[in-house]
């Protein structure tokens, strides 16, 4: 490492990872060290989640990388083993010194710790990035530039078939009107107004604002959208490849310290998407460019990654132009890959059809569009009215599995005793239809239907004795769209699903614990919003609805109670009101009648 110390401040957080992480162990991937509850700082520095942004990405193994400010090397590993070799620019000391510690055992990190106007570097490179650190250059280059000048600055450095590689967040995104502090000052909303009210002025950016820089100079560009954040993506959406209402939810929303969150921000996207799909790039939360003097083909229109499993369950799904993709993201879930093929292999073996393959150590398909998924189309049939195509597709589908079902009687027999899920009436096993090898998951969501035909993908998991209907009850509940058009718990009721909620319900529980790192869930559903099955946030959202609902009826109620109160309180008071005026006429009456006798006595007197 080449020193070219200079004083410059920590953070608080960084120095407590440092400290209790990166200086402790001799490690570059902390998961296994980190406590039950994770706080956001240690989820983006020290897990492999924040490598999310960049590992699909197509890095060369001759490529040299230029890395504008190395953080605590959450990405610096990642370039060391994706490409020939990298250069990491970090002018704070104790985090250069964190780098150096973490990756101790690779030769091709070039770590400097300096302003990089101090520097002289006699080489060029393919790629240069600049990872969110753009309210750093000043700290990182040595002079204050904005991100035009950032990138001219830059320039120098790149080959001439070059590229750089850019991420900043959104002033507008969503998480940020949803309560979330921004990223600079940790303060909530002040993005949303340009920072006008600070006493330092930020450089903030939406997608016109970038492109008409990039345009400027003379760049062509690509734009990734990715989900939450840069920091923490688990979807990556693209101009080619923008989100569906039933794909938005396939990320995870996290907060961070000082968050008040005030709406669900997948609930508006859902709405966004609803209303008018072109104002999803207005309101997403960061961007990811790739700029460079050629023009260049997306690799990819949509990538997606498995963030709260467990690391032997955890892929990586790449949607090219007409393929797609899923791979390992850890050796260890190279054996979850050869499952999926021994499940591929068994569905074709049983005259099921489905677009997977496997090709070195890959499981391919070719590339269909959403309109053909089941889910949708079943959508489309309610939302045009049509219910009786509903009901007849669901029931083809059912049928389709029901040519392939067997009774059990006994209970020993079934998935439900290997998971200990009791069931005290022992008839609802009797009424139930089970599969010898239960792929669980051939919901509508994993399955085309393609001229009158299924084609099922996905197919990750399998259990001996799965009932048909859990698979059917899996279909329903996590098709939320469903929910817009039709009553789900009347939909249960007609496939006389109703009877085994409560037992399917501690099944699903069941096999997603199974799946799912229970430390990542944690983090992730610290608001009760998220579960390990992207769908099941909205399920919350929904109850979260319903029980608003229920409240503001149960106000109403009491607010109709209070006035019906007020008005029999009324109602006395006028009932009281009139007995007095009788009381009052009756004795004014009286007190005449006395006047008038008196006078009429003193008259007759004279």
């Amino acid at each position: 490492m080449n020193d070219y110390h200079k004083e410059i401040d920590i953070s608080k957080e960084k120095q407590n990872i440092i400290n209790e992480y990166i200086n402790k162990y001799s490690e570059e991937i902390y998961e296994k060290d980190l406590p039950e509850i994770i706080s956001a700082e240690e989820m983006y520095y020290l897990t492999t989640v924040s490598q999310n942004l960049l590992n699909w990405y197509p890095f060369s193994k001759e490529d040299s990388v230029l890395e504008i400010g190395g953080d605590l090397g959450q990405l610096t590993g990642l370039f060391s083993k994706k490409c020939k070799d990298v250069t990491t620019i970090e002018p704070q000391w104790e985090c250069a010194e964190a780098i150096r510690k973490r990756y101790k055992d690779r030769e091709n990190i070039d770590l400097i710790a300096g302003k990089l106007e101090d520097i002289s570097l006699d080489k060029k490179y393919d790629i240069i990035t600049l990872i969110g650190n753009i309210n750093r250059i000043e700290e990182i280059i040595g002079k204050q530039l904005d991100l035009e000048n950032t990138i001219r600055y830059l320039e120098k450095y790149l080959n001439e078939n070059g590229k750089m590689l850019i991420a900043v967040d959104n002033k507008f995104g969503l998480r940020y009107w949803a309560g979330n502090p921004e990223n600079i000052l940790n303060k909530k909303f002040i993005s949303l107004i340009g920072y006008h009210s600070e006493p330092i002025s930020y450089e903030t950016f939406t997608k016109k604002s970038l492109e008409e820089i990039l345009q400027k100079m003379g760049y062509n560009f690509n734009f990734y959208y990715p989900l939450p954040d840069y920091k923490m993506p688990n979807v990556i959406f693209t101009d080619e490849g923008l989100p569906k209402y039933n794909s938005i939810d396939k990320y995870n929303p996290y907060t961070a310290k000082n968050s008040d969150l005030i709406i669900n921000e997948i609930d508006v996207f859902r709405e966004i998407l609803t209303t008018n799909p072109e104002m999803f790039t207005f309101f997403t939360n960061s961007f990811l460019i790739e700029i460079s003097k050629e023009k260049r083909e997306l690799p990819y229109n949509y990538i997606s990654f498995n963030n709260m499993r467990k690391e032997k369950y955890r892929l990586i799904t790449k949607i090219g132009k007409d393929y797609v993709e899923k791979e390992a993201v850890t050796e260890e879930a190279n054996q979850h890959i050869e499952q999926i093929s021994k499940n591929i292999e068994y569905l074709k073996e049983n005259q099921i059809k489905t677009l997977d393959e496997t090709e070195e150590n890959k499981i391919k398909s070719k590339y269909v569009e959403q309109k053909y998924l089941l889910n949708e189309v079943l959508t489309e049939n309610l939302r045009q009215g049509k219910k009786d195509e509903f009901d007849k597709l669901v029931q083809k589908y059912i049928d389709l599995f029901l040519s392939q079902s067997y009774k059990i009687e006994n209970y020993e027999e079934t998935i439900f005793i290997k998971y200990n899920i009791a069931i005290e009436d022992k008839e609802l096993i009797k009424s139930m239809n089970f599969l010898k090898k239960g792929l669980w998951d051939m919901t509508f969501k994993n399955c085309f239907y393609i001229d009158d035909q299924f084609y099922f993908f996905d197919q990750e998991w399998n259990d001996k004795n799965i009932p048909l209907e859990f698979i059917l009850y899996r279909s329903i509940l996590y098709t939320i769209s469903l929910r817009r058009y039709i009553n789900i718990d009347e939909l249960m009721e007609q496939y006389k699903l109703t009877q085994y909620r409560e037992i399917f319900e501690k099944l699903d529980n069941i096999l997603q614990e199974k799946i799912r790192d229970d430390k990542i869930w944690k983090f992730y559903s610290k608001n009760k919003y998220f579960d390990i099955d992207g769908t099941k946030q909205e399920l919350i959202n929904l109850s979260r609805r319903d029980h608003a609902k229920e409240l503001a009826i149960e106000n109403l109620q009491k607010d109709n109670d209070y006035l019906i109160n007020v008005r029999e309180q009324l109602t006395k008071e006028k009932e009281q009101l009139s007995k007095a005026l009788e009381d009052m006429e009756q004795k004014y009456n009286q007190l005449f009648s006395v006047r008038v006798g008196n006078k009429i006595r003193k008259f007759f007197r004279k």
